[in-house]
């Protein structure tokens, strides 16, 4: 018998896999849903997601796991024209972001200084350091300007935290990797992108990596659900683990009632500080290393507009640089790049907020944080009257960050999972935080067994 704990993506994603296979297992879910912070709304008209907006297929698990599903074909792809279309805001103006050599010449977030530091790129020096932060990184191998204007926007989009406190191998390990094997970010990024496109090629992964489903991305979460249904167990929060010879005992609390099983495996997908309090009685080392994990809390707010009173570019959306001082991380332009999203007279915005640069953001009540975000994006847009729908989702515990020490975290899982081998420790706080990270992460631990 085989035990997962947790019910996000990774969990059910092995679970899925598990299956597939005739294994025997049980999913313990605290929560009295499936999926974690992939959750999607229909409301007044309006379609929108309250964690993940969208989700690549840049793996083949997520296609094989889509396929397996039925899914892949029921897939909405974005618009085409919107989603090539990217802004970042710059002295309170949106600036494209450039995707050719011709648009970055003429981009206002290109200085001469900028091809200069890229031009030179190949020929700085590599790095001896162990371990370097993300920001040190682009200053030392591009430059400031290059970090402030392009890095800072969007990594913060993905993780919502400080580039100064990022590690380079573990948030764009690809960059790192570059240097490590080539010399050079450029030289090794071609590279990449060879690789990628033979893997594209091998495994017939789309072109449009990006999608949705009609009613959100739940759709997903519900799909598996339906396959695994007699496997879960919701509302049931583990208490304790015992460790007992080859054997596993697990305490957990359903209906205000303690039940208790055995297995011979665990896979725990549960967040970073909840596993520690399971092991530390076992593992000291392992618990303070999940401890020192930190997550960032972030916010979504959705807000539509009659399409009359608001000026949308036809484009995927905008991502702020710290020096702006504004209260947003970034702003998804919804009904540009999923139309079928929004009311036809309306536009939908998704406004993600909070993260470390904007933690007090998330005390304020609805009226004042609705208040400040439109002041911010008033001359950006052209807001003209007030939002015809509304709608705000918080998280607390949201995004763990790989920060700098994040070797120990590693170095403490391995040696965790090497001393107990059939135990197994996944989720976004280890191995990647994107879905497609966790789906594939999911699946080789299932496939591994």
């Amino acid at each position: 018998m085989i035990a997962i704990l947790g019910g996000g993506i990774t969990a059910l994603s092995a679970a899925h896999e598990l299956k597939k296979q005739g294994k025997k297992f049980i999913l313990l879910e605290a929560n009295s849903f499936l999926g974690g912070k992939i959750q999607s709304r229909q409301m007044e008209g309006y379609t929108f997601e309250l964690g993940p907006n969208t989700v690549v297929i840049n793996n083949r698990e997520t296609k094989e796991l889509l396929e397996d599903l039925n899914l892949y074909t029921s897939r909405i792809l974005p618009e085409e024209n919107a989603i090539n279309n990217r802004f970042v805001l710059k002295h309170g103006k949106m600036e494209p972001f450039p995707n050719s050599l011709k648009k970055a010449i003429n981009s206002k977030l290109f200085q001469w200084g900028t091809l200069l530091s890229i031009l030179k790129e190949p020929f700085v020096k590599v790095s001896s350091q162990k371990e370097e932060s993300l920001a040190a990184f682009s200053r030392r191998r591009l430059s400031k300007q290059i970090l402030d204007d392009f890095i800072t926007p969007f990594v913060t989009g993905i993780y919502a935290g400080d580039p100064e406190k990022m590690s380079v191998n573990h948030t764009m390990s690809m960059i790192k990797d570059a240097e490590r094997k080539h010399g050079s970010i450029i030289k090794g990024m071609v590279k990449f992108m060879k690789e990628k496109k033979q893997e594209r090629e091998e495994f017939d992964l789309p072109k449009q990596k990006i999608f949705t489903f009609q009613n959100g991305l739940q759709e997903l979460i519900v799909a598996i659900e339906k396959q695994l249904n007699n496997n879960i167990q919701l509302n049931a929060r583990v208490k304790s683990i015992s460790f007992e010879g080859n054997k596993y005992g697990i305490v957990y609390e359903q209906d205000n009632e303690e039940k208790a099983i055995y297995v011979d495996k665990i896979i725990s997908t549960i967040p970073a500080k909840n596993l520690a309090e399971l092991v530390q009685s076992k593992d000291v080392a392992l618990a303070k290393s999940l401890f020192a994990i930190h997550y960032v809390s972030a916010g979504v707010m959705h807000l539509a507009f009659d399409k009359k009173d608001i000026d949308i570019h036809d484009s995927f959306g905008l991502l702020s640089r710290k020096e702006e001082k504004v209260p947003f991380l970034g702003v998804l332009f919804n009904s540009s790049f999923f139309p079928h999203q929004s009311k036809k007279d309306s536009h939908l915005l998704t406004i993600i907020y909070g993260g470390e640069r904007g933690k007090e953001l998330l005390n304020k009540s609805d009226a004042e944080l609705q208040e400040l975000m439109i002041a911010s994006l008033k001359e950006v847009l052209k807001i003209k009257g007030k939002p015809n729908f509304f709608h705000r989702k918080d998280w607390g515990y949201a995004i763990p960050q790989y920060e700098l020490g994040y070797d120990e975290v590693i170095e403490k899982i391995e040696n965790f999972q090497n001393a107990h081998p059939n135990f197994y420790i996944a989720g976004n706080f280890y191995k990647g935080i994107s879905v497609s990270d966790c789906i594939a992460n999911g699946k080789a631990i299932a496939t591994n067994l």
